[in-house]
């Protein structure tokens, strides 16, 4: 009887060993054989991003400014995009965003403005209440001009309301200025 049940066992093992194999053989045979192509191209990319100063935004805020006063008296960081002549005959859009986002919770109010300048025309107006995360999307551009060049000028700052506003003062503020390009043909 034991001699029995040890040959069925073995016949049950090969033949799980067996059938394994064969699968594994199948599956292998299968993968060798077939194959995936993708016809891409890609671009020459050559977008230029210049920074005045840094692509890091800091700043600790002073005394609040009227809105006169925005232009001198903000946190201004400037940059330039360029998408250059290469690019001609494709579609290119870039996306300018605000990561690593490092706010005092008593900055996340309507209060503290938040302001992109394209070519000196707001294309963006923003507040501390709509910071909810550590980035923050500013501005999404499509089909820019390729050969032309956009010069941008972000501010921040804390708008003047005419009541007291010491709990933001002294409250800091920082981010990184990321922007990514979607080049299509």
């Amino acid at each position: 009887m034991e001699f029995k049940k040890l040959i069925l066992i073995l016949t049950i093992a090969i033949s799980v060993i067996v059938i394994s194999f064969m699968g594994v053989s199948y599956a292998w045979y299968s993968l060798s054989n077939s194959s995936t192509s993708f016809n891409t191209t890609t671009a020459n990319t050559d977008i230029t991003i210049l920074y005045a100063q840094s692509e890091y935004v800091s700043i600790t805020t002073g005394i609040p400014i009227s809105g006169a006063d925005v232009p001198t008296k903000a946190g201004i960081s400037r940059f330039t995009v360029n998408p250059g002549n290469n690019l001609s005959g494709y579609n290119v859009s870039i996306s300018i965003d605000l990561t690593q986002i490092a706010i005092d919770s008593a900055l996340k109010t309507a209060d503290f403005k938040i302001q992109l300048l394209e070519n000196g025309t707001p294309i963006y107006n923003g507040t501390g209440a709509d910071i909810t995360g550590s980035d923050l999307t500013i501005k999404q551009l499509s089909n820019i001009n390729v050969g032309s060049t956009y010069n941008y000028e972000l501010r921040i700052w804390i708008n003047e309301t005419g009541v007291s506003q010491n709990e933001l003062m002294g409250k800091s503020f920082s981010g990184k200025i990321k922007i990514s390009s979607t080049i299509k043909k």
